[in-house]
């Protein structure tokens, strides 16, 4: 039996669910979301240097949604990988969870009940 990592060392503890359809757009560069939760994202690394703790602002667009709505935030990393960075939003906007929560909800039940569309 192997040990189990406990909750409390886990920064994941939202659900994760996939990104498809997703991008952010930030500091002029549009990227792909791979996945999401209300707490933060996961994007494909672009080229040149991102560090962790690094903050910025970023708006989130969904090619589900037309037009797509206003969803800005901000994010600090988290976590980088060779090809993926980890992001966890700081003090996240109505707007921006309305987003989010319609994303899952198309994943979960083909549509969010939370929001009308």
């Amino acid at each position: 039996m192997t040990a189990r990592k406990s909750a409390s060392n886990d920064r994941r503890v939202d659900d994760r669910h996939e990104g498809e359809g997703l991008f952010m757009l930030f500091d002029g560069i549009l990227v792909e979301v791979v996945d999401i939760s209300i707490g933060g994202l996961k994007f494909r690394r672009p080229p040149g240097l991102l560090s962790h703790g690094y903050r910025f602002t970023f708006e989130l667009r969904s090619a589900y949604e037309d037009p797509n709505p206003l969803a800005k935030g901000v994010a600090v990393v988290r976590a980088l990988g060779a090809d993926w960075v980890a992001v966890e939003f700081v003090r996240p906007t109505f707007s921006l969870m309305k987003v989010v929560g319609r994303h899952i909800g198309r994943l979960l039940i083909g549509r969010s009940h939370l929001f009308r569309h």
